[in-house]
């Protein structure tokens, strides 16, 4: 289990350690304090310094709330990805990827040439026009134009974008 998980496994548990008691912001005119209600009664478990801006009260006061909504956020994120469903954030937008025109950029980078070169054999001159042929061939695709129609082709298009964002990262 990556650490990750382990972090999430133990905010649910955490969360569900409160058994659904409601966190209740509560004042007497000169302490604020929160109070959890359960089925039992209520029971004060924080006292707020004079010092505590409301800010800070009310952050930990819905702190249940706030981790509950995030927890759902992400057990939602987690069925997409597990559907396929997930989102660039231009498909979110409701702009469609041009991987065709990403790919055609990407042949008039002269880093990308190079990672071409070094990494899949490109020839020398490295221009746009046997880069373009290269990415082609790498791809498996006649015309990038499939990489926005064929999905197993946007797919092998990200991969290698991915590979030289790596490549560029490492200092290459």
């Amino acid at each position: 289990m990556s650490t990750e998980a382990i972090e999430l496994r133990k905010t649910r548990d955490r969360l569900a350690a409160l058994n659904g008691a409601e966190w209740l912001l509560s004042s007497d005119g000169v302490v604020t304090s929160v109070e959890a209600r359960t089925s039992e009664g209520r029971a004060e478990i924080a006292r707020f310094h004079d010092a505590t801006t409301p800010d800070e009260i009310d952050f930990f006061a819905n702190a249940p709330h706030m981790v509950a909504f995030l927890l759902r956020l992400v057990d939602r994120a987690i069925a997409a990805a597990r559907q396929g469903r997930l989102q660039t954030p231009a498909q979110a937008r409701g702009k469609a990827v041009n991987y065709a025109a990403e790919a055609a950029m990407k042949c008039g980078e002269a880093a990308f040439l190079v990672f071409l070169e070094q990494r899949h054999g490109l020839e020398r001159p490295l221009t746009d026009d046997r880069a373009a042929q290269k990415l082609r061939s790498l791809l498996r695709v006649t015309s990038r134009k499939e990489l926005n129609n064929d999905s197993a082709a946007a797919e092998r298009w990200r991969t290698l974008r991915a590979d030289y964002e790596a490549w560029r990262k490492a200092g290459q």
